[in-house]
This record gives structure tokens, C-alpha cells and sequence, in this order.
């Protein structure tokens, strides 16, 4: 067991409840999706932003806030940032769903999670929560979370099946990857999403999607997605059939003979191209904790969860 370091400790606390089926599709996993009883958030239990008192100032304005976040139904591309208050007073959103969530489904995501995250953290002025599979994420804080590119608090998960021949499987992975990534870069302020596959080792198609909060630059998208690729070997997902890695400001994930993304649903007026089709579901083994995140065990492996690029 690798003991968790005193920087861990200190900065966030995070926790993953995740539902396994053995479906791909299921009313029971739907159901479950609804309820939002599949998510994992962190907490900054030891006060390194601080805490705000029930019916302060700021507690109202948090409210005010998440309630209002999705409000502007023009906004189709999944991205919501606001801030309310002035002052010490003054919290900041920010709302992200992938780009295969229409915008319907993407605004009841964001305001079924804000109840749920307020709730697991309470009176904690930094959270942030990952709702159904990382349909949509949920951030707060008494700081400017907008145009900053942040790591950490991350989570690693992976398929629980190996892979096949393996050297040819990981050079797969990494191209598929990369490029997603240098597509997603050159999206606009919008959306930075992409998708792909690409055919593996014995014909099979390996599907990938890549993230960034749109607010980030195109070179600090592609930094942010480096760096998540690059923990594939390291300790997220090395020779498993799948895996991601999520962060604030950046997501990745992969999967085998498995299609879990659907049709993008914003399209850009100049977009960059990608391969898409049907959405459909698959449980995978959550390993945990990697990362900066605790789930339900108690091993981590050393992220900084404090690293962060202006």
C-alpha cells in the first residue's frame, strides 16, 4: 500500500461512486444515470480555500450562481462559466459537458450534480464533481477558474480486460491519441472535442476521445492532453483494452471493440474533422485511487494536485 502524501492530504479529498453492470445497456443503468449514483468529486476538506458559513453572503451567492449557470439556453456547445458576488464574496462556475451531449441532456446533467456536489461537500468553497460518466463536470471556487489550465485534482481509470499484442496495441493507442489531441487543439473557444478510431491489433477498431475546456489556448489544450496521454504507461491504463484519464481542464479516454461516444452534437462553422457514430454504454473496472483522487480503496499514486498553468 503506498501511503498517501502529507501535499495529497492537504489539498483535496476526492471520492468515486461508480455503479458496475455487466451490460452494455441496461433500464437499471439508465435508471442510475438519472439518480446521479455514478460520479466521483473532491472535496477541499482541509480547507485550503476555506470554508464559507450556511446563509452567508457567499453561500447565497453560490447558490445563485449554480442555479442560474445554464440559464442561457443559447449556449449549445456545452461550456457555461459565470461568476456572482464581488469581492471575498465572489464565486466562480464553470459547467463542461463532452461534445456528444445534446444541450437539453447537458443542462439537466449540470443542474441535477450542483444539489449532489454542494451536498458531499458542504461549506467548502473549491469543489468539483464528474456527473454519469463523464457526461458533464461541475466546478466552483472563490477564485478565477476561467482561462487557467489545471491537472489536478485528477482521476485514472481502466478496463479491467489486457490487451493484445502489446507493443503494436500501445503504438495504436498513442497515434490514435495524438492525433485526437492536435485536433482537439485546433477547435475554437467553443469546443475542443475529438473522436476517432483506428483499427488495432486482429482488425480491431480502438475508439478514442480527447477534451479541453474551450476556454484554453490551442497550446495549452495540447499541454494539458500531453500530459495525460503521457500517464497511459506510466499508471492509468498500460496494455488494458481502455482507460482515462480526467482532469479539470482536460479529459481523455480510450476503449476497444467498445464505442462509447455518440454523434457530436455542436458542430463548429469550420470544424476539424472527426469520425463519429452511436453512443452506447460499458461498465470498465474503476482502479483507485490513481492519481490525486481517492476513491473507495486506499492506495494513490504522486500527482500534484496543485499544479496548475496560468
Amino acid at each position: 500500500m503506498v501511503v498517501l502524501s502529507s501535499s495529497l492530504l492537504s489539498f483535496v479529498f476526492c471520492l468515486l461512486v461508480t455503479i458496475f453492470t455487466s451490460e452494455a445497456s441496461t433500464d437499471t443503468e439508465i435508471q442510475v444515470h438519472n439518480n446521479t449514483q455514478n460520479y466521483h468529486y473532491c472535496c477541499d476538506f482541509n480547507h485550503v480555500r476555506g470554508n464559507y458559513t450556511a446563509n452567508s453572503t457567499y453561500h447565497t451567492n453560490l447558490n445563485t450562481l449554480l442555479s442560474t449557470l445554464t440559464s442561457n439556453t443559447e449556449i449549445e456547445y456545452g461550456f457555461y462559466n459565470s461568476s456572482q458576488g464581488e469581492n471575498t464574496d465572489k464565486v466562480y462556475a464553470i459547467g463542461l459537458c463532452t461534445g456528444d451531449i445534446k444541450p437539453d441532456e447537458c443542462r439537466n446533467c449540470l443542474n441535477g450534480s450542483r444539489a449532489n456536489l454542494t451536498e458531499l461537500c458542504p461549506n467548502q468553497k473549491e469543489a468539483i464533481g464528474w456527473y454519469e460518466d463523464e457526461k458533464c463536470m461541475l466546478r466552483y471556487s472563490d477564485r478565477s477558474i476561467l482561462d487557467l489550465m489545471e491537472t489536478g485534482p485528477a482521476f485514472y481509470a481502466n478496463n479491467m480486460d489486457n490487451a493484445t499484442d502489446l507493443d503494436q496495441f500501445n503504438k495504436d493507442v498513442n497515434t490514435l491519441l495524438g492525433n485526437l489531441k492536435n485536433e482537439a487543439a485546433l477547435g475554437d473557444s467553443r469546443l475542443k472535442y475529438a473522436v476517432g478510431n483506428t483499427s488495432g491489433p486482429d482488425n480491431k477498431l480502438i475508439y478514442g476521445l480527447v477534451q479541453c475546456t474551450p476556454d484554453l489556448s490551442g497550446s495549452e489544450c495540447f499541454d494539458c492532453l500531453s500530459q495525460s496521454i503521457e500517464r497511459i504507461p506510466i499508471d492509468c491504463c498500460k496494455d488494458r483494452k481502455g482507460g482515462r484519464v480526467v482532469r479539470p481542464s482536460c479529459n481523455m479516454r480510450f476503449e476497444t471493440s467498445f464505442l462509447f461516444y455518440g454523434d457530436t452534437a455542436y458542430v463548429s462553422p469550420t470544424p476539424p474533422s472527426s469520425t463519429t457514430t452511436n453512443t452506447t454504454s460499458e461498465a470498465i473496472g474503476i482502479l483507485g485511487p490513481h492519481g490525486d483522487c481517492l476513491y473507495n480503496s486506499a492506495t494513490q499514486t504522486g500527482l500534484d494536485p496543485d499544479k496548475k498553468h496560468s
